[in-house]
């Protein structure tokens, strides 16, 4: 064989190679996406997503999530929320989750995104990580006592403790969330419409009095924190 035709050949297998890689990627996604689809949560090209921590925040949410829509208020029973340190420089503290807690209750923003943002926040979440896993949970908007199906986020090491049976002063750093992820929360509370006892409620939660360097200046910019 000359060379003039191992290149040729080269080509064709290179070619041939692409093809197939090319449908085994199409294979994948079409899996993935059928996957997507038998989700409670995804109806048609979107999903319901509810948050509790700082993507109760617009401004949070959007930096990975850019096809997020506000529904409104939202409130999930039979959970708590609590907090805990995943060992992460990015808040300077412990950082939310929900437990499941017979006769509790949390509430947070219920969102509306575009299902070709679902990895991007899986990935937020570290769930390629083992930080947190996505459930479906049933949540009832402000008001309404219809039941939606949305994604939400539980920590993989919860809590083993109740934070709110704990006395402030016996509460571990560990558990403390930073000054800034608190403010974040209650913004994103009152952006959302929360009802004003549950944002008190927030604000009364013990931090580490650590702020998080860039998110405390977008703060400032945002009227209606108090």
């Amino acid at each position: 064989m000359n060379r003039y035709s191992s290149l040729v050949t080269l080509r064709l297998l290179l070619l041939v190679l692409a093809v197939a890689c090319g449908r085994v990627g199409c294979a994948e996604n079409a899996s993935s996406k059928v996957q997507q689809q038998q989700l409670p949560e995804v109806h048609g090209n979107k999903f319901h997503y509810f948050g509790f921590g700082s993507n109760m925040l617009g401004q949070r949410i959007h930096v990975q999530n850019p096809t997020a829509v506000r529904v409104g208020a939202a409130l999930v029973e039979d959970y708590r929320l609590d907090f805990n340190d995943l060992g992460g420089v990015r808040w300077k503290g412990a950082v939310a989750t929900i437990v499941p807690t017979k006769g509790a209750h949390v509430w947070g923003t219920l969102w509306e995104i575009g299902v070709e943002n679902l990895a991007d926040i899986d990935n937020q979440e570290g769930v390629h990580q083992s930080l947190y896993k996505p459930i479906t949970v049933n949540v009832k908007l402000a008001g309404q006592e219809n039941l939606l199906p949305a994604r939400a986020y539980l920590m993989v090491d919860q809590p083993q403790s109740n934070l709110h049976e704990l006395a402030p002063d016996a509460v571990p750093e560990s558990r403390q969330p930073s000054k800034t992820y608190l403010k974040v929360m209650v913004v994103g509370a009152i952006e959302s419409g929360i009802p004003n006892d549950y944002v008190d409620f927030l604000k009364r939660i013990r931090h580490n009095n650590r702020t998080a360097e860039g998110w405390e200046e977008r703060l400032t910019q945002i009227k209606n924190f108090q």
